[in-house]
Formats: C-alpha cells, structure tokens, sequence
C-alpha cells in the first residue's frame, strides 16, 4: 500500500467515527470503513467519535486493549485500501473484502445492520473463548463476516433460510465449532438486529435459530449442557482445556447423534493436544465425553 494510499483511507475511516451513514453501502471502500470503524467500537467500548479518532491517530496506547486497537487499525486500512481497489475497478461488496481468506459471498450492505453484524459477532466471541483461544483473528475476521451473510439470509422464506442455515452448521462443525455455537450466535444477531432494526428486519432468522436448537435437544436438551459443564469444571478445575469444556463435548455429541457431522474428533482432538493437556486432563475429556454419550438421547 503507498503512503497515498495509505493516507486515504485513514481519512476515509477519520471520516466515519460519527457512525452516521446509513442504508446500502454500494462503496466498497466505504462499506470497508464502516467494519472498521465498528471492529474499533467493540475494541474500545465506545461509540464516542473522539476515543474512535483518537484510536485511528494511535493515540490510545494506555488503553487496555491498546495494541489489539493499533491491530484492528491497521487492518482496517489495509481493507480500505483494498476498497478503494475496488472501487476504482467499479466492482462491488462482498465477505472477501474485509476478510481476505473468505469466498466472494454475499454479505448484508445495509450500514445499519453491517453495525450490528459486528457487534453480534464479538458479543458471541466474547461469550465463548474457545473461538479466540483456537482461531485467534482468523476466527474474529470469519464471525463478522459470516454474521454479515447471516443477516442477508433474513429476507428469505423460513425453509431457505434454514437450510442455508444448516448448510454452515455442517461446514463449521467439521471445523471444530458445535452447531451450539451458531445457535448461541444467532440468538446474539437476532438480538442485535432487533434493536437497531425493529422485528420486521430479523425475518426468518429466529425461525432458523429455533431449529438449529430443536435439532441440538432432539439429543441433547439444555440440562445436560448444563450437567456436561458440571462434570468437566468438577474434574478438572484450573486445568480445563477451555471454559465451558464440558457443554462443547455435549454438543460435539448432538451433532454426530444428529448427522450434521460423522464425529466429534476435531473438536476432542484439540481439547486433548499433548501440547496443551496433560495426559491425566486428556483422559478426563473422554470421561466427560463417554458420560454424555450415556445420558444423551
């Protein structure tokens, strides 16, 4: 990136730290800005347009998540760059531009929503570390983005919807990540969307997060979440693997019971690595493991 380039889209970011745009981003540059912009938010804490300036002009380094900031931000105008990239060459928005590693899929435009698609996609990486301790930034840049293409699905019948729904269930969970978690990230986003939006925009998406959970509880209902959680804390204590161990074997379990994907081994693989567990904290997740597929339905 050239120092002009550089220069304009910190400037196009500068530009937006009021949040005030809204309705469809057609630019892809400024579609690139208002991410950004709203990444910085959810890294700050603050929707307070001189704390998002002063974190453009790196003139937070006190702050407590002062080099995740300087992280986000210079992210932000390499995406855009990239925008502006684009828009030179008159083509459009898509997941790839602010995630380079994605596919060229469609994402809500929508300046309101894109917001809120942020912002589900943290309140959901904060609520489970197990994203951020297994995908790092990778797994922050997917969440957004796959929010964002979430909330476009929202305009579709109940049927479609859930279908494309279940579609990324089966892709994430043979990546490591229970269909519990895009159930959990879909209630976030419902929320979020709710808000900002009112009923009318959330569209089939609580239809489609409904079934996600009545395919997870047709095994595994929500007390033996719980009581999962229960044995892994009990039996391993400081040594568990990641928080809320216990409840991600027990949904591992509900989607091997339920076909969305033949096993549970990427997932018990990583909590039971040499390299991050004892051998005597490996043994305890197969344990907790067995103990579910017990009591599972």
């Amino acid at each position: 990136m050239t120092d002009a380039g550089a220069d304009e889209a910190r400037q196009l970011l500068l530009a937006n730290v009021d949040r005030a745009v809204t309705g469809p981003l057609e630019d892809p540059a400024l579609f690139a800005a208002v991410v950004g912009v709203e990444r910085l938010v959810v890294a700050t804490g603050s929707t307070d347009p001189e704390v998002l300036r002063a974190a453009l002009e790196g003139r937070l380094p006190g702050h407590p998540h002062g080099s995740d900031v300087a992280s986000l931000v210079a992210e932000g105008e390499r995406h855009v760059a990239a925008g502006l990239v684009r828009r030179a060459g008159r083509h459009g928005v898509d997941a790839a531009l602010v995630n380079p590693d994605a596919g060229a899929y469609e994402v809500t435009t929508d300046a309101t929503l894109v917001r809120a698609a942020v912002r589900a996609a943290q309140r959901s990486l904060d609520a489970m570390p197990y994203y951020g301790l297994r995908y790092g930034e990778r797994g922050s840049r997917f969440a957004s983005t796959d929010s964002a293409w979430l909330i476009s699905l929202a305009h579709l019948g109940e049927e479609r919807a859930t279908r494309q729904v279940a579609w990324l269930c089966r892709v994430l969970a043979g990546r490591g990540m229970p269909s519990w978690l895009m159930e959990l990230h879909l209630d976030e986003l419902v929320a979020e969307v709710r808000a900002v939006s009112g009923e009318g925009a959330v569209g089939a998406l609580p239809a489609a997060a409904e079934a996600v959970a009545t395919a997870r509880r047709r095994h595994v209902d929500d007390d033996l979440l719980a009581l999962a959680d229960g044995w892994a804390d009990d039996s391993m204590g400081d040594e568990l693997p990641v928080p809320r161990t216990g409840a991600l074997l027990a949904a591992a379990t509900a989607d091997v019971l339920s076909g969305v994907t033949p096993d549970d081994h990427v997932l018990v693989d990583w909590l039971t690595d040499p390299a991050r567990v004892r051998p005597e904290v490996a043994d305890t997740v197969h344990w907790v493991r067995r103990q579910v597929r017990d009591s599972a339905r």
